[in-house]
């Protein structure tokens, strides 16, 4: 009894600390305008108003530095300069796209890309690639919203502005822009409580009275609406970087985020966005900066624990609450298996808060002691965010079991660490976690099958559905993907046994089925983008450019992989692996208006291609069947117009017991 007492006391003094640094003691839910998610942390002061009669600048947007001085001139708190300063000390972008991973390759990682961009095979890769693809650079074409980017202007001085300059783009593309949005982000990302930002946005334009913090609401509108420039259909593909800068640009501008205090709901909400956003950019560190501040702001406001949550006063609160959290958990997982370094959030207290109910915002009454509850006709868009999550989990999984570094196994022992774990080692078998996502499919709802419906109203659940599948395949593959590595270098190093035939041991027979799951596997995912690919170049129902990117370089590495062994290849044919690939390849040239990692992505598949899969199966070897019928298939391979066999001079050929290429991203590229 006294326990239970203490834990409800715990309880109660956390949630009325997190109501002090939210600005909400003495708050009651009748009155919304005091709720923690609709206040401030005290630490994000405004700077007053704008005027008395609180008008927004309407005029055209000019791109970076080039307007006026903003609230505080340049920031001085330590998130606004890490945003601001590159990670280098000489100006420059770090270079590689952050949705592919780390470029720091003096600081290895360990795990999931672990130490790939070490090895010499890469290095001789990217020295190829770099002579084939100018090193990427900013754009400074002209933007749909004025000039872009202008780093030439000179820095702004002088003493800080107290009058905020809250600058809107015209009304037209601030609603396009909201409106790519609400229909391609808030579906797959609802960390937002949509009715609220909606409503707030209304009154950014009549002038109404906000219930929010002017400042951390337009830095959250301008961070939204950078994120929906980079996916816009109506912005040219060359000058969606520079519309996108000048956007973020001001949003830096705008958070003012003191380290020493405290954060705040909205706050943890904005980083969020400004993570996603930063997974487009050339900020790969800034990305992975930004998502752990996200998380310790989350932390210390106690939304990890189920009795903070438990404590806010109505169930829209606390279903807000749990978007958050989880958004939390969602973006340090996708980051983590990116740059291959540990997630910051622990397994149990991954699971320790509730999944966001599947229940819509327009049915979440506001008052206390409503009902609650979904219309059985109409599926939830939040069901696709709670089988992320479900998603990820089993993604975190993988990465912990089979992905963690481990010392050089030896010869005789090379399928124990992924066919052999113990249950002391709190780890999973690939026979478990393949079961856990054949589960997990089973479990998903009808609209999330991808079935596909006449209703204009149904084109969201099919864009959620086709997203889900892309994740789904991905991660499948990033399962096998191990063993599809060690099987193409075990017949080099395993030793020869008079008893049991290499190829007839149960573990080598285990890893060949592995090895073409995970080849099949990778023809789904470029088949399934492929065939989502409008013939408008609009983006349709994928995902976003910067996954399809990840997804289809990784599907690619590994079709290279598969023709290392023949015996992959009496099953998967080399026809079926030809045509895949020039998919993948057509994929990718696809995106180089929008992104250099896809042009040096190209590249170094070609060079890929032709240093290992021209050297044919292993040594040892003999040609199957398959093999021997399409000995021709691979010359339709085709390499890009602009392959030059005189980059390839001086490449050694690789090493292979060096599989590290399979592993990369594109991230080993540069």
């Amino acid at each position: 009894m006294k326990s239970q007492k203490n834990a409800r006391s715990d309880a109660k003094s956390r949630s009325h600390a997190m109501n002090v640094a939210l600005g909400r003691s003495g708050a009651t839910a009748s009155n919304p305008s005091t709720s923690p998610f609709n206040q401030v942390s005290p630490s994000i002061q405004s700077s007053g108003p704008l005027s008395p009669s609180r008008t927004v600048s309407l005029n055209r947007f000019d791109g970076r530095n080039s307007f006026s001085a903003g609230v505080g001139g340049q920031p001085s708190n330590a998130i606004c300069r890490s945003l601001e300063r590159p990670l280098d000390t000489e100006g420059r972008d770090d270079g590689v796209n952050a949705m592919m991973g780390s470029l720091e390759e003096e600081r290895q990682t360990q795990g999931f890309f672990g130490s790939s961009s070490a090895t010499s095979f890469m290095r001789q890769i990217r020295t190829a690639v770099e002579k084939r693809v100018d090193s990427p650079n900013r754009r400074t074409s002209e933007s749909i919203l004025g000039t872009g980017a202008q780093s030439s202007l000179p820095k702004r001085t002088g003493r800080p502005s107290t009058i905020s300059n809250y600058v809107l783009p015209p009304r037209k593309t601030a609603d396009s822009l909201m409106e790519v949005y609400w229909r391609f982000v808030f579906p797959l990302y609802p960390l937002v409580d949509s009715m609220h930002l909606r409503a707030e946005y209304i009154k950014l334009w009549t002038g109404a009275t906000l219930d929010s913090d002017e400042n951390m609401l337009m830095c959250t509108f301008n961070v939204i609406f950078a994120l929906a420039c980079q996916l816009a259909d109506f912005i040219p593909p060359d000058e969606r970087e520079a519309s996108a800068d000048a956007f973020f640009c001001r949003a830096k501008d705008l958070l003012h985020f003191n380290l020493w205090h405290g954060g705040s709901a909205t706050l943890i909400q904005c980083l969020l966005l400004m993570a996603q956003y930063l997974q487009s950019t050339d900020s790969a560190h800034q990305c992975w900066i930004v998502t752990g501040l996200a998380i310790r702001n989350a932390q210390s406001l106690g939304l990890h624990l189920p009795q903070t949550i438990a404590c806010l006063p109505s169930f829209q609160e606390q279903q807000l609450a749990r978007k958050i959290w989880h958004g939390c958990v969602l973006m340090d997982r996708v980051i983590s298996m990116t740059f291959g370094r540990p997630a910051m959030i622990s397994k149990a207290s991954c699971g320790s808060v509730p999944l966001p109910a599947t229940v819509d915002e327009e049915y979440i009454p506001a008052a206390l002691g409503g009902e609650v509850r979904q219309p059985a006709d109409r599926p939830s868009v939040m069901a696709f965010y709670a089988k992320s999550l479900k998603l990820y989990e089993i993604l975190n999984d993988i990465l912990l079991s089979l992905y963690k570094p481990v010392p050089e196994e030896n010869p005789e022992d090379i399928y124990d660490f992924y066919f052999n774990k113990g249950p002391d080692e709190g780890e999973r078998t690939i026979f478990e976690l393949d079961r856990a996502l054949t589960k997990w499919t089973q479990s998903l709802p009808p609209h999330l099958r991808g079935e596909t419906s006449s209703k204009p109203e149904d084109a969201v659940f099919y864009h959620q559905s086709v997203v889900l599948r892309a994740r789904f395949l991905h991660v499948r593959m990033l399962l096998f993907r191990p063993i599809l590595s060690k099987y193409c270098t075990a017949r080099e190093i395993t030793p020869h046994d008079p008893l049991i035939s290499v190829n007839d041991s149960f573990p080598q027979r285990v890893a060949q089925q592995c090895s073409i799951i995970c080849v099949k596997v990778a023809q789904e995912v470029i088949e399934l983008i492929h065939s989502n690919t409008p013939a408008d170049g609009s983006a349709g129902p994928l995902p976003a450019w910067w996954y399809n990117i990840l997804y289809v370089y990784t599907a690619a590495t590994v079709l290279i992989a598969g023709r290392l062994r023949s015996a992959i290849l009496e099953e998967v044919t080399e026809t079926a692996i030809t045509r895949s690939w020039n998919c993948a390849l057509e994929i990718l040239r696809s995106y180089h208006s929008c992104s250099s990692s896809a042009r040096r992505c190209v590249a170094a598949l070609e060079i890929l291609y032709e240093r290992v899969v021209s050297e044919g199966p292993q040594q040892n070897e003999p040609p199957t069947h398959a093999q021997a019928s399409t000995s021709n298939a691979m010359n339709d391979m085709s390499l890009g117009e602009d392959m030059n066999t005189d980059l390839l001079d001086g490449f050694d050929m690789p090493d292979f017991q060096d599989m590290s290429w399979l592993n990369s991203v594109p991230s080993n590229l540069y």
